[in-house]
């Protein structure tokens, strides 16, 4: 950490279905922040896309310990504007609520990580942790990256993709994958809308719950794998934390594994071949420089039992930011310190070209 103190603001809710968990993201990065040595102004965003300012830092506590939203009672709302030595806070009245250098964005899911927030942070001219508008949409959309990452010829599950109003024919799902399988919403997170389909009678149920939350679907193969998981650090050159293994109490990482209980276990180094542990940092590495990516992302892999194929997952680029949330953890595990990963995020920010 370096002595120079910063006014980070730091964004947290949005107005999609992972608010509350971007609540429990925005704790931590406030006392990290706050722990490196700067200043953090937070703002939260509400469901209908007001910013609001002022008495948040109760509700944070609370959100370590509780699945909650805010309705932004009690706070102010304000806009952010750019100024000549960096950025404000502006009430409603156009006075100055606070000054900041750089923006911490903490809002997952959309509307927080698909580039519409980003775009709005590169208009204002704002430095931002995290990818930029373009990678930000990409890695969001699962029907996206995967397209372009067979593209590339990068290692991954079988899948289908179906777009806005297209049928699911359950014959062709049989041939192209198998049962079981797996139903995806293509923009989505945290899980929410995932669906294990057992066989071709239970299709059309998933199908139905999936599109709850998109539209567009992607469609996956079942593989028995290890699910392991890339820290990845940085702009251009970037560094990668230890290759980290999710060991989950009930067998599948969910919703509450990855958030409320921290029964999940996190194994890293993890046990695997060299062989696959050489393909899992190369493949780590072509992605993030396929989708141009920036400050920080979590990339995902499956390896599969018996064989150890290698297979590319996603990339997440707002990835969690809990106390038990993968990103920060695999980079405790390389001896970061939460503090110390937040502040070399902002220097990031700061150091964007």
């Amino acid at each position: 950490m370096t002595a120079e103190s910063l006014g980070v603001l730091v964004l947290v809710g949005g107005s999609s279905d992972e608010h509350p968990i971007s609540l429990r993201s925005g704790a931590t990065v406030v006392r990290a922040v706050e722990a490196a040595g700067h200043r953090a102004v937070v703002v939260a965003v509400l469901g209908d896309g007001r910013w609001v300012h002022g008495g948040i830092g109760e509700v944070l506590e609370r959100a370590e310990r509780e699945i909650l939203t805010y309705d932004g009672s009690g706070a102010r709302t304000v806009s952010l504007v750019r100024t000549d030595g960096g950025a404000r806070l502006v009430g409603e009245a156009a006075e100055t609520v606070a000054e900041v250098d750089v923006c911490f964005p903490i809002l997952h899911g959309p509307g927080g990580e698909d580039g519409t927030l980003q775009g709005f942070l590169e208009t204002v001219g704002i430095p931002y942790v995290g990818a930029g508008p373009a990678t930000s949409a990409i890695a969001m959309d699962k029907l996206a990256m995967k397209h372009l990452t067979a593209a590339a010829g990068l290692p991954q599950i079988e899948y289908l993709g179906v777009l806005e109003g297209e049928p699911v024919d359950a014959d062709l799902v049989a041939d192209a994958l198998g049962y079981p399988c797996y139903v995806k919403p293509a923009r989505q997170g945290s899980s929410f809308g995932v669906v294990r389909v057992a066989d071709a009678d239970a299709l059309a149920a998933a199908v139905d719950e999936a599109r709850r939350y998109d539209a567009r679907l992607v469609l996956e193969r079942a593989v028995d794998a290890r699910e392991v998981e890339i820290a990845a650090l940085g702009n251009a050159p970037i560094e990668l934390s230890p290759i980290g293994e999710i060991l989950p109490a009930d067998g599948f990482y969910d919703f509450d594994a990855k958030y409320v209980d921290s029964t999940a276990r996190l194994v890293a180094p993890a046990e695997l071949p060299a062989a696959a542990e050489r393909e899992l940092r190369d493949v780590a590495l072509r992605a993030w420089k396929l989708i141009d990516g920036r400050g920080m992302a979590r990339i995902d892999f499956f390896v599969e039992r018996g064989s150890d194929r290698v297979l590319l997952n996603e990339i997440n680029t707002a990835p969690g930011f809990t106390e038990i949330s993968m990103y920060p953890r695999l980079w405790r595990e390389a001896g970061v310190s939460t503090p110390d990963l937040v502040d070399r995020l902002l220097r990031l920010a700061l150091d964007k070209e």
